[in-house]
């Protein structure tokens, strides 16, 4: 795996829109111009491309443009690290218009971004071999003062070995949208509590860590796109610690998703499975969101652990796609470290 190199004071972060771009007033541009001016003071140009503010049908511009303006951030030396603007619903589209042979010979460097950008941080991993960051979009560091999650996250890409512990709260509701609040930090109301779903009274594995949201490796999963299974035999010896976590998906969803992605033989040799707090909880049919995600997952001969600081609901550990980690868990917490870069 290539690893990315470590930013500096001075540096230039391109941010593009390969999914949703950010709309030119109210909350998310509140959000984005705050984020601008902590990354200046930090010492940071902020380069972005030209539709990061479109946002017509959940799409920035047009899938080919969106392409275009990626590999744009991506092989202009100047440009340092790649964070993405948003999440969004149709980062696939843009897949065909990549030219993954040529940034698999490029130079690596950090691109950032989760949930819809699982499109392009878990194919740097498994079809360019290149760690890429699963971590907060662009908007998100426009807080007033960054929640640790985020200092750790910045730490890390400037080249700091950072040991990501469960943090003691979590949000389940935000202010953030009201008027006057936009900068507001989370809302940490409810105490984090990671589960091992298999049993083990403690996990302590290593190994390299890929993975993303289930909604969008559902989606890659089958296409040409897939080449997951080679993944999986390349990494056999060290082996594949796998992190998942859902937010359009039921219950009933993320168990469907899980199957096929055991079935297409995703999981094979997975020495460990974390999940993130699954957006959706609600129970269906008497299937609660904890037997969904370990029905298919218990016969793998290996610790699931769920509830964890990772997904949609905050805060949230940066994990680096591609990269190899140490990760703990018992009953009272969790952390992860990654290998430095």
């Amino acid at each position: 795996m290539q690893k990315f190199e470590k930013i500096k004071s001075g540096d230039i972060i391109g941010v593009c829109a390969p999914s949703m771009g950010c709309s030119e007033d109210g909350y998310y541009k509140k959000r984005c111009d705050n984020a601008v001016k902590t990354f200046k003071k930090l010492g940071h140009e902020i380069m972005f491309t030209e539709h990061c503010f479109g946002n017509l049908q959940a799409r920035s511009s047009d899938a080919k443009t969106r392409a275009e303006e990626f590999e744009k951030l991506f092989f202009d030396d100047n440009v340092k690290g790649i964070i993405s603007m948003a999440g969004g619903e149709f980062e696939m589209e843009i897949l065909p218009y990549i030219n993954f042979n040529k940034l698999k010979k490029a130079k690596n460097k950090f691109f950032q971004g989760f949930s819809d950008n699982t499109c392009i941080s878990f194919l740097l991993a498994t079809l360019c071999d290149k760690t890429s960051v699963y971590g907060s979009n662009f908007c998100n560091f426009g807080m007033k003062k960054w929640h640790k999650s985020l200092k750790d996250n910045y730490d890390y890409l400037c080249g700091k070995k950072i040991e990501q512990v469960s943090y003691k709260k979590y949000e389940v509701e935000s202010n953030r949208k009201e008027e006057g609040n936009e900068l507001n930090g989370y809302n940490l109301t409810q105490k984090t509590c990671p589960k091992i779903l298999t049993g083990e009274k403690e996990v302590n594995v290593s190994g390299r860590v890929i993975g993303g949201c289930l909604d969008i490796l559902s989606t890659i999963c089958g296409t040409k796109f897939d080449k997951v299974k080679e993944y999986v035999k390349k990494h056999k010896e060290e082996g594949l610690i796998w992190f998942i976590e859902s937010c359009d998906l039921s219950v009933l969803d993320q168990q469907r998703v899980i199957w096929k992605l055991k079935n297409a033989g995703w999981f094979d040799g997975a020495k460990a499975v974390l999940i993130g707090r699954p957006l959706k909880k609600e129970v269906i049919f008497d299937v609660d969101y904890l037997t969904a995600n370990l029905t298919e997952l218990k016969n793998l001969n290996c610790p699931v652990v769920i509830d964890l600081d990772i997904g949609h609901t905050a805060p949230n550990w940066f994990i680096i796609n591609g990269e190899n980690a140490q990760f703990f868990a018992n009953k009272k917490q969790a952390k992860i470290v990654f290998e430095n870069l």
